[in-house]
């Protein structure tokens, strides 16, 4: 830390997110923003988009403005902000964040444009099996907080035989192996919970067969996401043929959508939080342990000591 006129200068922190340009998802962004605000009084902290698309779409379509990271790293530099926490809000150290950390690592090399005293990346969500087993737990309050008012008069009947199927992005890059440790880990602590991926392995179609064997008649679909912006108003929820809602239904199951994001829950967001902390203290130096993540096969097979997601 530097300090100025006798006092240190608190550090900055940039949430480098994807994008979105939903009006649900910004909300979210705009919350989890706040969040940090409050848990680091003092420190000023900015919303960056990755994605150039997102923040060109958004600009027209909403006149917003939002940094990208190197933009909002800029913007702290020029405010007098000499260390920096770059946050990924990303769910899995995929492509993303590895570009993330990329640029982070060329500005710590020497770049005389923006010459930070400190500068480290924030992990994601998930980067081993400590994080996969805080998430599961930070998950429950999330899924009962869900309920309608119907679910809520009706759930002691149909227990045991709503499935919670959450999805999540999934990635191409090796890092998509720690979806299937999350959704081991979920599996464990849940018997009927299930966590697929739009781009991963298994997705919603390869999960339909083990359902209907399983004697599941109803699903419960959640965004396995950190705000419900675009895949889950429309992969997911939407009304159109190839969303995971219409897919199920076409193979008989009553369904029921929540569109309530990761970051809505308190437990999640901490992560994201503890992740801050620990590169503020210079301990993001490990790498994360995508590679190595087991890609444990998803089974429904249920065993003592699991507990239903109502």
């Amino acid at each position: 830390m530097n300090e100025k006129n006798g006092k240190e200068k608190d550090p900055g922190i940039v949430l480098a997110a994807f994008g979105t340009v939903e009006p649900t998802g910004l909300a979210a962004y705009e919350s989890i923003q706040k969040k940090y605000e409050r848990a680091f009084p003092g420190s000023p902290v900015r919303l960056a988009f990755t994605s150039n698309l997102m923040r060109d779409r958004l600009r027209e379509k909403s006149g917003i403005d939002v940094h990208s990271p190197l933009a909002a790293l800029g913007n702290l530099h020029d405010h007098g902000v000499e260390d920096v926490v770059v946050q990924s809000l990303q769910v899995v150290p995929g492509d993303e964040f590895h570009r993330l950390a990329a640029l982070v690592q060329s500005l710590r090399s020497g770049g005389e444009r923006l010459a930070f005293h400190s500068l480290a990346p924030g992990l994601p969500l998930l980067s081993g099996l400590e994080d996969c087993r805080l998430v599961s737990a930070g998950l429950g309050p999330l899924l009962a907080a869900s309920k309608s008012g119907s679910e809520c008069e009706d759930s002691g009947a149909n227990r045991g035989k709503t499935a919670v199927v959450l999805m999540g992005h999934g990635t191409g890059h090796p890092a998509d192996s720690l979806y299937t440790l999350m959704a081991s880990v979920l599996h464990a602590n849940y018997e009927n919970a299930f966590l697929c991926t739009l781009e991963g392995f298994p997705g919603i179609r390869e999960l339909i067969p083990d359902l209907k064997r399983s004697g599941f008649d109803r699903v419960k679909l959640m965004p396995f996401l950190l705000v419900a912006g675009g895949h889950a108003l429309r992969d997911m929820a939407g009304e159109g043929p190839d969303s995971w809602k219409s897919i199920l239904q076409m193979n008989g199951f009553e369904v029921e959508t929540s569109l309530h994001g990761l970051a809505e829950s308190d437990g999640i967001l901490s992560l994201f939080l503890k992740h801050t902390r620990a590169a503020l203290q210079g301990r993001a130096g490990r790498m994360p342990e995508s590679a190595g993540a087991s890609r444990r096969s998803r089974k429904m097979e249920t065993g003592p000591g699991k507990k239903l997601i109502e």
